[in-house]
């Protein structure tokens, strides 16, 4: 499934009375918060559209006070949205309120659990935090699906852009959907008609003292020396999750499977993504850029 899904739920007038909805990546909830939002419309969203959050802060409530909020009657519409955020982090005597609502929901409320799953590389977060089941949909877009939200997106400046440039700052952007909205937005302040990928290199990466993508290239003609020197030049300002999904993005085409010593190529790139998305964030790049140009230099001799 995915946030077309539950596009198509809202257009069915949400049969369900309440529904799970998994997210790895926070752009989702906050889409989905806003497709809620819109569709109870402006006279009805201070009565009828709630957000709670079960972790701390300010818009903080206990379980026991969503519930008795969703009893409530609706003011206005036909029925109240109750958001609860956070609800990974329900605690087991919640988990038994809940299920006493489920047996008897109140038709006037629809109740949208927002349940935060960790990367997709750990399959152990896919478990439900429920041990009964309801309506679930997994928040997500497939490739098709976020080539026409970046459309939508980038029409309403009144510019287009292009699938290779959209595939482009999805592969760049790695598994980060927010960090690929918020560079397209970024594009739109160029003030081109027509976005290409070019386009997407220059507001990402700039062109002062050269790009990582010409930092790649000194890394397939072995160059050390060279590569880390034009890194330096425009580190600055430049997030290294990007960096190294632009280095994967550029070096794809280059690394051959069939030769044994690429896969080393393989190794580094996978080891310093691990590093950076979790045990060492802080992991400098030029040991990745060294030792990249050091195989290519090597298979290139």
């Amino acid at each position: 499934m995915s946030l077309s899904h539950l596009d198509d739920e809202l257009k069915k007038g949400f049969p369900s009375p309440v529904y799970l909805l998994n997210y790895r990546d926070y752009f989702y909830l906050v889409e989905s918060l806003m497709l809620l939002r819109d569709s109870v419309g402006e006279g009805g969203r201070t009565f009828n559209f709630d957000v709670y959050d079960i972790e701390a802060g300010g818009e903080q409530a206990s379980m026991a006070e969503i519930i008795d909020t969703v009893n409530m009657a609706s003011l206005f519409s036909a029925r109240r949205f109750i958001c609860v955020k956070n609800f990974q982090k329900i605690k087991k005597g919640d988990v038994t309120r809940l299920a006493k609502y489920v047996e008897s929901p109140s038709p006037m409320s629809v109740l949208f659990l927002f349940n935060q799953q960790k990367d997709s590389k750990d399959k152990s977060s896919d478990k439900s935090p429920l041990p009964f089941s309801l309506k679930t949909i997994m928040l997500d877009f497939n490739e098709r699906e976020l080539f026409d939200w970046a459309q939508k997106k980038i029409g309403s400046y009144g510019c287009a852009i292009t699938r290779e440039a959209v595939k482009f700052l999805r592969d760049i952007c790695e598994d980060s959907v927010s960090k690929f909205a918020n560079e397209l937005d970024k594009l739109t302040l160029l003030g081109r008609k027509k976005i290409d990928i070019a386009d997407v290199e220059e507001a990402v990466f700039g062109t002062k003292g050269g790009t990582i993508f010409q930092v790649a290239g000194s890394i397939v003609k072995g160059d050390k020396s060279n590569a880390i020197a034009k890194y330096v030049e425009i580190r600055d300002g430049l997030a290294d999750i990007m960096a190294l999904g632009a280095l994967n993005w550029q070096l794809e085409g280059k690394i051959q499977t069939s030769n044994p010593a690429f896969l080393k190529c393989y190794e580094q790139l996978n080891d310093v993504d691990k590093r950076l998305r979790g045990t060492n964030p802080g992991y400098p790049l030029e040991f990745l850029i060294y030792n990249l140009s050091d195989i290519f230099s090597t298979i290139n001799h």
